[in-house]
C-alpha cells in the first residue's frame, strides 16, 4: 500500500494546526537498531519479506494493520499506535480530519438534534482536545522528543548505551572519564542481546580499512559489539591492539602467541606475541557480543 502524501487540511475560517501523521517508519528503523536487529531478522520474526521491511523503513511503503501489529510485537512497542498509523495513513489526513469533526459533533446533542432537523447549521469549531487528531500530534511530537521520565524508564529497564569508536581507536580511551576524542557515536542496544552486564562494552563499525580479516565475517558498514575480558573463541572477532591501532579479526591463542586468523581469500596468518606473564587482554581489547549487520 502506497504511503499517501502528507498535505495540510484547509483551514479556512480556522485556527486550527494542520494535521500531521506520525512517521512510524522512522520509529520502527530506530527501534530495530536499539534491539540490534538485522533488516532480514526483522522480516524473518514478522513473517514478510526483507525488501518490504525496507520500503517500510524508507517510508516508500504503509503497512496493513496487520502486518503493522506483527511489527510492533517483534519490536515490543505500542501495537494501538501500529494499527492507528496504518488505518490513518490509509484514509489520509485530509479524510481522517474530517472524521475527527464528525466524532466531535456526534458528542454534542444539541448539534445531532440541528442536523437532523434539516435547519441551517453553524460552523463546527475545533474537535475537542481529546480527538484522535489530537492525539496523533502529542504521539507524533513524543515519537522525536520523549520525556526525560520516559528515556530514564528505557534506559533502566532495557536499553543500554554503547560508545562507539572511531577507526583505529583503543577503548582505554574510555577510561579518562571526560568526553574522549576518539568517541564517534553512541548505540543504544537491548540489553538481553549483550548479556547482563553492560560493563566494559563498546563498538566498532567495520570500514574497508578494517576487513583485511573479516571478509566473509563481515561487510563493511556492519557495526560490532566487544566486551572487554569477554572469553575467547576461533568465531569471535576481537579488537586487537596492533602496532599502530586497533584491529579486528577472529583468533587463536596457544598461550604466548596471538594468531590472527586470515579472512576469506588470506592464506597467510599474522601473530602478536603475549609477554611472558602479560594478560592476553594487553593485547586483546575486547571479543565481540554482538554483531549488527548494516
Amino acid at each position: 500500500m502506497s504511503k499517501q502524501p502528507v498535505k495540510a487540511p484547509s483551514t479556512t475560517g480556522s485556527d486550527r494546526p494542520a494535521l500531521r501523521l506520525p512517521e512510524l517508519n522512522a520509529r520502527i528503523r530506530a527501534r530495530r537498531s536499539q534491539l540490534g536487529l538485522t533488516g532480514v531478522e526483522l522480516a524473518q520474526r514478522s513473517g514478510i519479506s526483507p525488501s518490504y521491511v525496507s520500503l517500510i523503513e524508507s517510508g516508500a511503503k504503509v503497512p496493513d494493520e496487520d502486518v503493522a501489529k506483527g511489527l510492533a510485537r517483534v519490536l515490543d512497542d505500542d501495537e494501538d499506535l501500529y494499527v492507528a498509523w496504518a488505518r490513518a495513513s490509509k484514509l489520509g489526513p485530509d479524510k481522517l480530519d474530517l472524521l475527527n469533526r464528525l466524532e466531535a459533533a456526534s458528542r454534542k446533542p444539541a448539534y445531532m438534534s440541528l442536523v437532523e432537523s434539516g435547519h441551517a447549521l453553524p460552523r463546527l469549531a475545533h474537535a475537542e482536545e481529546n480527538d484522535l487528531a489530537t492525539r496523533m500530534r502529542e504521539v507524533a511530537s513524543r515519537l522525536t522528543s520523549p520525556s526525560p521520565a520516559d528515556a530514564a524508564r528505557a534506559e533502566a529497564s532495557s536499553v543500554v548505551s554503547v560508545p562507539v569508536l572511531a577507526e583505529g581507536a583503543d577503548p582505554s580511551v574510555l577510561e579518562n572519564g571526560t568526553a574522549p576524542r576518539g568517541l564517534v557515536d553512541s548505540l543504544l542496544v537491548d540489553r538481553r542481546l549483550v548479556g547482563p552486564s553492560s560493563r566494559g562494552l563498546f563498538a566498532c563499525d567495520v570500514t574497508p580499512r578494517t576487513m583485511k580479516h573479516l571478509r566473509g565475517v563481515a561487510e563493511p558498514g556492519d557495526r560490532i559489539v566487544f566486551q572487554r575480558e569477554a572469553a575467547l573463541a576461533p568465531d569471535r572477532i576481537c579488537a586487537v591492539r596492533g602496532p599502530d591501532s586497533l584491529m579486528l579479526s577472529r583468533v587463536l591463542y596457544n598461550g604466548r602467541t596471538l594468531l590472527l586468523l586470515p579472512g576469506e581469500g588470506e592464506t597467510g596468518f599474522e601473530s602478536i606475541d603475549v609477554k611472558p606473564g602479560a594478560p592476553v587482554t594487553d593485547v586483546v581489547a575486547g571479543s565481540h557480543v554482538l554483531l549488527i549487520r548494516r
